[in-house]
């Protein structure tokens, strides 16, 4: 198996999204301000910023837990960034539509699963193809005239 790479910026998706993608609306909203029953406690609320793209909890509402990643740490219980990634990116698949591919190494089936979310795109900022353009590793060639030592 290889490494999957989901062609998805996680960073900036919007919250309220992700809520709607795991099948939650809104129960109240005031402004910026959007309630939701809790996907991960069955007595409980949390309020989205849609502003700040932040969360809290209700219970504690002094307590900003922050992004995306934190809420669906809070759902799943994995603090693995490679879970998380492919958590987030099945969810909002029901939503939305992006690239989802297998990056292999040298042709052979890597040793890792690893799941990558990120947009894929180069300095431009125009999308790229990642099994077309895939840099090529090169050897470090060693300074002529300089000899080891012993």
């Amino acid at each position: 198996m290889g490494i999957k790479v989901f062609d998805l910026d996680i960073h900036n998706l919007p919250l309220a999204d992700f809520m709607r993608a795991m099948g939650y609306e809104p129960t109240a909203r005031d402004g910026n301000s959007l309630t939701y029953d809790s996907p991960y406690s069955s007595n409980g609320s949390i309020v989205v910023d849609t502003e700040k793209n932040g969360w809290y909890d209700r219970q504690e509402p002094e307590k900003c837990y922050g992004g995306i990643y934190d809420l669906a740490y809070e759902i799943t219980g994995s603090c693995n960034r490679s879970e998380l990634n492919l958590f987030i990116a099945v969810e909002m698949k029901k939503i939305m539509d992006f690239r989802c591919y297998e990056v292999l190494g040298n042709g052979k089936s890597a040793d890792t699963d690893m799941f990558l979310a990120m947009p894929v795109k180069n300095k431009d900022g125009k999308s790229v193809d990642v099994k077309q353009e895939q840099p090529k590793e090169e050897t470090p060639k060693p300074k002529p005239g300089r000899k080891m030592r012993f």
